[in-house]
């Protein structure tokens, strides 16, 4: 798929994303969803804080640690069942499983270096609105240029964990972007030509 304005800006997005998902700090009480997205963050703290994992000889095993820390927190199905949209329901439950596999892969593969990349960037715990279900976590990252970003973290309850299924930062939203990615590219080809394009991004690298 070409790279396009919004892939661009989705870029951009994923650099923010990033940082947040290493570097977290709460100055003010919170809520239920935003202490258990903390400690979700805290167990990737510890993992890039590890000095038994430094290095690129550890590579392999730092991020493989990362992954499975991440994916504790972050609801992959629920973000590639978003993204994928009504196509996913024209998926059987076989298809459905490679689809979430190939495309927590390709989020992993593609920004799991950004993680590692950043330190000392600041979070400032804004605002939780939650109900029973569903939540969103607002807050605001300061780059070490005094650069500010905001970040809403959209989650929901699955078995008393909440999950995030979306990030959206300076209005741009992670799983609109692969939706609309998605969308534009199954309009001039096949979910089998999608799935082929997601297994050769994969293997890339």
């Amino acid at each position: 798929m070409k790279s396009t304005p919004v892939f661009k800006s989705f870029v951009l997005f994923i650099l923010a994303a990033a940082i947040a998902l290493a570097f977290w700090a709460a100055p003010a009480a919170a809520g239920e969803p935003t202490q258990q997205l903390k400690s979700g963050i805290n167990s990737v703290l510890d993992i890039l804080r590890d000095t038994s994992l430094k290095g690129d000889a550890k590579k392999t095993e730092r991020r493989s640690k990362l992954l499975q820390a991440i994916g504790k927190r972050f609801d992959f199905e629920e973000m590639a069942r978003r993204s994928l949209a009504r196509h996913w329901k024209k998926r059987n439950s076989k298809e459905r499983e490679e689809f979430v596999v190939l495309f927590s892969g390709i989020l992993g593969k593609s920004y799991i270096g950004k993680i590692e990349s950043y330190t000392d960037e600041k979070i400032q715990y804004l605002k939780e609105k939650a109900d029973d279900e569903f939540a969103r976590v607002k807050t605001l990252i300061v780059t070490k240029r005094k650069q500010e970003i905001a970040i809403t973290y959209r989650m929901h309850k699955v078995a008393n964990k909440w999950m995030v299924y979306d990030v959206i930062v300076e209005g741009v939203s992670l799983v609109n972007t692969y939706r609309q990615q998605f969308r534009s590219f199954l309009r001039k080809s096949s979910y089998g030509g999608l799935v082929k394009k997601l297994r050769e991004k994969q293997g890339e690298g």
